[in-house]
């Protein structure tokens, strides 16, 4: 089950969204000195809420948990996975049965990062694209998804993650009109459940219905992890 929500940066008020959380994640939320940024972590943990009640029927998410490399699981639920990336153009949140990696970016050209995360080929392929700035935030968000799949996070060098990855499916959407590309990462054979985001907490939100298209962040950030 994976949900998207398109953010207009003008006009979203945290106030509304900060309201609704628990207090162990509007310390979180905060903790960011800028609205942008305690919208996106409040309204990225009330899209996880309400699909996790959906999906799983859970009432109020629990505390998060976090492994050694610091992605979050749920410690109540072992067998629920989830994952949640956001950026200045969207959120999307992804909950499953089994492990599952998202990013989700603004669109750009990534110049000056381009030598640390594409190899030659990859390279190649954005140079030669119509709409290279499409094709080097797909082949972006593909690799974050996976490092997110299995938690290692970011690395210094990325241009061999998908080469290097084995029996994983990526699903890829490109949303022109909203300007970011969305990843989705599972173990192979793993369909990618998507259903309908109604309803109060989910107002505006968008989602990505049945098989996904199969078509950054800057150096020295951090992972938006949850």
């Amino acid at each position: 089950m994976v949900c998207t929500f398109d953010v207009n940066e003008d006009t979203v008020n945290p106030e509304e969204s900060l309201c609704l959380l628990p207090d162990w994640r509007l310390r979180k939320a905060l903790s960011y000195r800028f609205p942008i940024d305690r919208f996106l972590c409040a309204k990225s943990f009330l899209m996880l809420e309400r699909m996790l009640h959906d999906k799983f029927g859970i009432d109020g998410c629990p505390e998060f948990s976090y492994g050694p490399d610091g992605k979050p699981y749920l410690k109540e639920y072992p067998g629920i996975f989830f994952n949640i990336s956001h950026c200045r153009k969207g959120i999307a949140c992804a909950v499953c049965d089994r492990p599952v990696g998202i990013d989700i970016e603004v669109i750009q050209p990534g110049l000056e990062i381009r030598d640390l995360v594409l190899n030659p080929e990859e390279r190649a392929a954005v140079e030669m694209s119509q709409e290279p700035e499409v094709e080097f935030t797909r082949l972006w968000t593909r690799k974050e998804s996976i490092l997110k799949l299995s938690g290692e996070g970011l690395r210094d060098d990325m241009r061999n993650v998908l080469s290097e990855a084995k029996g994983v499916r990526i699903d890829t959407v490109v949303n022109r009109g909203a300007s970011y590309v969305l990843s989705v990462a599972m173990n192979e054979n793993t369909g990618v459940m998507v259903h309908p985001c109604r309803g109060g907490g989910l107002r505006q939100s968008s989602c990505l219905r049945g098989g996904f298209s199969g078509a950054g962040r800057r150096r020295g950030l951090p992972s938006r992890r949850s």
